[in-house]
């Protein structure tokens, strides 16, 4: 289960078995190329994963959560997807194994809003975090909120034949579906 550690500059740090897992929400992402601001990340932060995913494909913060332990113990009984980890997440958030379709569908976008799943296995992702808050100044986790609206778009997108689950139900399939993507 998530444990919510500290947070550092209005960005909550949560522990989930042993890696530490950072949310970073934004409205608009204003950068030239987002691929290669990802890839400047990483190389200033190696000790820290990345993910950058579309919010309106997140039914809540929850869903990250109920996303990363799928992905922890997949990795753990080495049964992946996907190679790297946050590639993983994106994957059984999406609810696909393309990463080229998931990407396509999921994927962040320049000039749109976009949600950055930050991952440690140490606690000290302050400066990452502080790093991505200079980029992307305005936190918005209201993006991630889990509405019937966002249940609506993302039966659409995913060709769910219905959309009027409780957002309880809606949660539990979401994680179902993201248990069974496989190879």
């Amino acid at each position: 289960m998530k444990e919510k550690i500290i947070t550092i500059s209005s960005v909550p740090l949560y522990k989930i078995d042993s890696v530490y897992v950072a949310i970073i929400s934004t409205d608009t992402l204003h950068v030239t190329d987002i691929g290669n601001t990802i890839e400047s990340f990483r190389k200033m932060f190696p000790g820290v994963m990345i993910q950058g995913i579309n919010p309106k494909f997140i039914f809540g913060i929850d869903h990250i959560f109920e996303v990363i332990q799928i992905v922890l113990e997949s990795n753990n009984r080495k049964i992946n997807i996907a190679k790297r980890l946050e590639m993983e997440v994106l994957l059984r958030l999406i609810c696909s194994n393309q990463v080229d379709k998931a990407i396509d569908i999921g994927g962040i976008k320049n000039n749109c809003s976009g949600c950055f799943i930050l991952l440690s296995e140490n606690s000290l992702m302050t400066d990452s975090i502080k790093y991505l808050r200079k980029v992307f100044v305005i936190q918005n986790l209201s993006l991630l909120n889990a509405t019937t609206d966002k249940i609506a778009y993302i039966c659409n997108k995913m060709g769910f034949r219905r959309s009027n689950y409780s957002k309880t139900e809606f949660l539990k399939i979401l994680t179902e579906k993201a248990v069974l993507v496989s190879q």
